[in-house]
């Protein structure tokens, strides 16, 4: 009995040294093997607290901790209201926010698309634009056109029997050795190289020599840069018009390469037209 004693101390120590050793391996090796494996091994201080905490339990009559279920269930709910809470709050902020943001961007967004216009919108415009004033045009052209049909040549007023009257005021009737002073007056539009002499020709046909003719009678009857003479009962003009009306031809001008003509003869009974050319 007596040596028996001492024998169960050695036990006794070696038992502890190597508990120690294992529980100190198991603490250094623990991290190690959770990384490793993607456990969650506890430690020491978590198995005693947890065994504390048992015994604790244990102590208290509380059925509603006693078992490991109710913990789950407790859980859960923890969870459920830190979730509701969220929500509301969420809520909450979304109720607070004033609604004139959303209608700023909305009006904000609707101007930049108004405002901003790519190439081929000012394209389009611009063609449209194009298109409605070259379709007035050709209304008023055709407009025109249907006023001007009753009319010599587009401006001159039939107001008897082969008796014709310009807008400012001039007669052409028959006479002269063409049998109408505006068949006399075509001869001026065209240039005549075999006749002797000059020859005045018109630019512009007979509606160009017929504006022409118009606009020195009413320089002439206010005097702008006009001469006048009477022969016989009969008034001459010289009109200078300032600008190019047409030029000299016949022998005399096509020697003379064509010179422009810048003035304009006038020879009227009244407001009867006689003659006019170019000079």
């Amino acid at each position: 009995m007596a040596n028996s004693h001492p024998s169960g101390k050695k036990k006794t120590t070696v038992a502890g040294v190597v508990i120690a050793l294992l529980i100190g391996g198991y603490t250094v090796l623990r991290p190690a093997i959770n990384d490793a494996t993607g456990w969650n091994l506890p430690s020491i201080a978590e198995q005693d607290n947890a065994g504390a905490s048992r015994d604790n339990v244990a102590a208290k009559p509380s059925p509603q901790l006693d078992t490991p279920a109710s913990s789950a269930r407790t859980a859960p709910t923890d969870a459920s209201a830190r979730n509701t809470t969220s929500t509301s709050a969420s809520d909450t902020s979304t109720a607070e926010r004033p609604k004139s943001d959303s209608s700023s961007r909305d009006t904000a967004e609707s101007k930049t698309t108004t405002t901003k216009r790519g190439p081929l919108a000012d394209r389009m415009s611009s063609s449209n634009s194009t298109t409605t004033a070259k379709t007035d045009t050709n209304n008023a052209s055709a407009t025109d056109s249907e006023s001007d049909s009753s009319l010599k040549y587009g401006l001159l007023q039939e107001v008897g029997r082969e008796r014709y009257i310009s807008p400012a005021g001039l007669m052409y009737t028959p006479g002269s050795a063409e049998g109408h002073r505006l068949e006399h007056l075509r001869r001026h539009t065209a240039d005549q190289p075999g006749r002797p002499g000059k020859h005045g020709v018109f630019d512009g046909g007979m509606e160009g020599a017929l504006k022409t003719i118009d606009k020195a009678y009413e320089n002439a009857k206010i005097s702008k840069r006009t001469t006048k003479k009477t022969d016989k009962g009969r008034t001459i003009y010289t009109v200078d018009m300032g600008k190019r009306v047409g030029f000299v031809g016949g022998r005399e001008g096509n020697q003379r390469r064509k010179p422009m003509a810048r003035r304009v003869q006038l020879v009227l009974e009244g407001n009867r037209v006689i003659t006019a050319y170019p000079l």
